[in-house]
């Protein structure tokens, strides 16, 4: 894949991962979209972002807005010619017990990290499929595959992502469409500063694990290597999640007893 000539459209672009992928990007001088709700930060990202050879567009919108989804895609049809990669990386996570979380948590946080997206990618097959190319890469998580405490909204929103994905996957296979699921673990973002608590309120607390994580750019990268490489779906995690996904697979009988250890992680 000629990263310089693709047009690359990440949400979530203001911070974290996706931020750190329009870097990633913008290092080879491909063609960006960065979108999400803090326009004065998708600003200062993308002014890192460009370069005498590449054209970087702010399109700042809610992924909750569903009927903004086909403004945005006219704004950048007039824009570019092409879209070529799109980062499905806009979401929020979650920390508080299944007990004390409200109801209205889980219908936010699924709006957010499953509803918008499949809402998007429905606007956006019809361009892939003009084009007779595409490639959604949803960011999705370990938590996607192995529900831990303190976490069970957003796991559940993950493991829809993945199953979508995954049929969306083999149906759009003959169309030239592709997907690269990645399934992050603790990586250094403020993703749990920024989570929901049991109200539906900012958490406000960095996460021991999360301090502790992979360093971002460095993820930014291997992302980039996984989808030029094509791959279906790529784990990026440390040796704690991934003895995790061990468990999960091989001695699934044992992986119970290792939840029930995991406590305010």
């Amino acid at each position: 894949m000629t990263i310089k000539k693709n047009t690359v459209w990440i949400t979530g672009a203001s911070s974290g991962i996706g931020e750190a992928l329009a870097y990633a990007y913008a290092r080879e001088n491909a063609n960006l979209i960065l979108s999400a709700r803090r326009e004065e930060e998708l600003n200062r990202v993308a002014e890192l972002c460009r370069t005498s050879q590449n054209k970087v567009l702010v399109l700042p919108f809610d992924m909750v807005d569903l009927e903004y989804h086909s403004t945005a895609l006219e704004i950048i049809g007039k824009e570019f010619d092409q879209i070529d990669l799109v980062y499905l990386n806009a979401g929020v996570s979650q920390r508080s017990s299944i007990l004390d979380t409200d109801f209205s948590v889980y219908r936010k946080l699924f709006e957010i990290n499953f509803f918008s997206i499949v809402h998007l990618v429905q606007k956006l097959i019809p361009v892939f499929q003009k084009q007779g190319f595409g490639t959604f890469v949803p960011i999705a998580s370990v938590a996607g595959r192995i529900s831990t405490p303190r976490r069970g909204a957003y796991a559940a929103s993950k493991h829809a992502i993945i199953g979508f994905f995954d049929a969306l996957r083999a149906e759009m296979y003959p169309l030239g469409i592709r997907v690269c699921t990645i399934l992050p673990g603790y990586i250094k973002t403020n993703i749990s500063i920024a989570a929901m608590d049991a109200t539906g309120g900012k958490y406000g607390k960095m996460d021991p694990n999360q301090a502790k994580g992979l360093d971002v750019n460095w993820t930014a990268e291997e992302i980039k290597k996984a989808v030029s490489a094509g791959l279906n779906e790529k784990i990026i995690a440390g040796k704690k999640e991934k003895l995790g996904l061990f468990i999960h697979r091989f001695f699934p009988k044992l992986l119970p007893f290792v939840l029930r250890k995991v406590h305010n992680s």
